[in-house]
């Protein structure tokens, strides 16, 4: 029986790489069989999310030279 998780607690991600982290978290959680496999794709596509944003950022800031916060 799985207790409700606490997902921003558990898998704090603010930045690229705490993105990366959690993720490499959330795989190996599931396969200890910690947390479902719902739970480890809720993870995997927040930390998805973080790095696209990541990404833009790094390239649009390459692009223009303009500073990103």
């Amino acid at each position: 029986m799985h207790r409700s998780l606490d997902m921003e607690l558990i898998f704090p991600i603010r930045d690229e790489p705490s993105a990366q982290l959690m993720s490499l978290k959330a795989e190996c959680l599931h396969s200890a069989g910690l947390i479902s496999k719902s739970e480890e794709r809720a993870v995997l596509g927040k930390a998805a999310k973080a790095l696209t944003a990541a990404h833009c950022k790094q390239f649009i800031s390459r692009s223009d030279h303009t500073p990103v916060a």
